[in-house]
């Protein structure tokens, strides 16, 4: 929203929101276009029209998907957020449009309703077609008396629900002839947790993986940092083709979607990057780092560098240091840190710069989503 990191904000952004800092949204507002957010808010604790220059805000907080009414559309617990979007879209299609869709899937609760998971009633889990963290996850749900077969049924429902929802919107965009003229992203804001599995529960049902990478949701290893990032434009962006050389961050949204607009602004300002040539399908070389880490003083900061990554730990005495040549080993299990010195030097040199210009504490307030 703001190509800031969101360390820099001294209230976490999901609680505080963004201070002075403009948005995207706003940007784009100020620039003619109608602006639509429906879904998860978790940006602020002013959810109103208008805030960050956004129009039309639908109403779909933690506790509204939860009722009863929602959880128990047949067509799945994202579809009225869906539903919003798309009368937004037919409401602005004669105009420069902007929509965030923010859904819930798969957060927890995964909890379908049983017309979804019925379709898939034969399917059985073959732990063979896993790589060996999500082999594991397996393992750990069976060990405390959980069912794997009845779990990834019921994951799988609520992910087809989605692929439904995205579905019947990208269709709207055809029949109303906006097809080659909308940009469509899909993307997460982060890894399949593999940590909550055996606690009993709906959250046994968590049964997304991220292939072979270690990690997943609240870790800054590959597992919880590497999502899709899916977009389509006909006629700019080449179908089906696979970018498995840049690297691009949600921190570079705002720069690439000016860039790609028109909306002229100092890029010094910013964190990001304009990244639109990995967009439109060539590659992209990064000249700037990115950096991770959460909203407390002594956590432990990461940064990616070209084809290294250095987690450092920043408390002392509060664990190691690492460094992977992540290109090569992006399961990060030979740490390099030893190895090599001189690069560890420079990358550590890179970081600690960072926190320093980062706040000495950190606001806090309750999260109302989580």
């Amino acid at each position: 929203m703001t190509s800031k990191f969101p360390a820099t904000y001294p209230t976490y952004p999901a609680n505080g929101g963004f201070a002075d800092r403009v948005t995207i949204t706003e940007l784009l507002n100020q620039h003619g276009y109608a602006t639509g957010h429906f879904g998860k808010w978790h940006i602020g604790p002013d959810e109103k029209p208008g805030t960050y220059g956004i129009d039309v805000i639908g109403g779909s907080s933690r506790e509204e998907i939860g009722r009863k009414s929602k959880r128990d559309d047949p067509r799945g617990r994202d579809a009225s957020i869906y539903d919003q979007a798309i009368r937004f879209i037919e409401a602005n299609a004669d105009r420069p449009f902007y929509v965030n869709v923010w859904g819930h899937i798969s957060h927890n609760p995964v909890d379908p309703v049983e017309s979804l998971v019925e379709r898939w009633k034969d399917l059985t889990v073959s732990d063979g077609d896993f790589p060996p963290p999500m082999r594991e996850k397996l393992q750990k749900l069976r060990d405390s008396g959980g069912d794997v077969n009845d779990a990834m049924r019921r994951y799988l429902a609520d992910v087809e629900s989605l692929d439904a929802a995205i579905g019947a919107l990208l269709q709207r965009l055809d029949e109303l002839g906006l097809r080659d003229k909308t940009i469509v992203i899909f993307s997460s804001d982060q890894g399949a947790d593999m940590t909550k599995v055996g606690l009993g529960g709906l959250r046994d049902n968590q049964m997304g993986f991220n292939d072979d990478r270690r990690g997943g949701k609240h870790t800054n290893l590959e597992g919880g940092l590497r999502v899709p990032w899916i977009v389509r434009w006909p006629g700019h962006v080449p179908a089906g083709r696979v970018d498995e050389t840049s690297v691009i961050s949600g921190i570079d949204y705002l720069l690439t979607l000016c860039g790609l607009t028109g909306i002229k602004i100092d890029a010094s300002d910013y964190d990001g990057e304009d990244t639109s040539s990995a967009w439109l399908g060539g590659t992209h070389v990064r000249a700037k780092p990115l950096f991770w880490k959460t909203s407390s003083p002594g956590s432990q900061a990461v940064i990616r560098d070209g084809k290294w990554k250095l987690f450092h730990p920043v408390r002392k005495n509060g664990g190691d240091f690492e460094l992977y040549d992540i290109t090569t080993d992006p399961r990060e299990s030979n740490n390099l840190f030893a190895a090599q010195q001189d690069i560890a030097k420079e990358l550590t040199g890179k970081i600690e710069a960072w926190v320093a210009t980062l706040p000495k504490e950190y606001l806090k307030t309750k999260d109302k989503e989580d």
